[in-house]
């Protein structure tokens, strides 16, 4: 189970509200389908995967 406000993407360091686990369909589908990935490509500013 993933951490209490960071999204439930491993690789991802996103923050979510209480109601839901994952900040992105991204996230959620990386998740679902079992996707292997270096880092996340979620697109949020901030995360640890996007490009500045």
């Amino acid at each position: 189970m993933a951490d209490e406000g960071k999204c439930g993407h491993e690789l991802c360091n996103c923050s979510v509200s209480g109601e839901t686990e994952f900040c992105s369909d991204h996230c959620k589908e990386a998740t679902d389908q079992e996707i292997v990935e270096i880092s996340c490509d979620c697109g949020h500013p901030g995360c640890r995967g996007s490009v500045a």
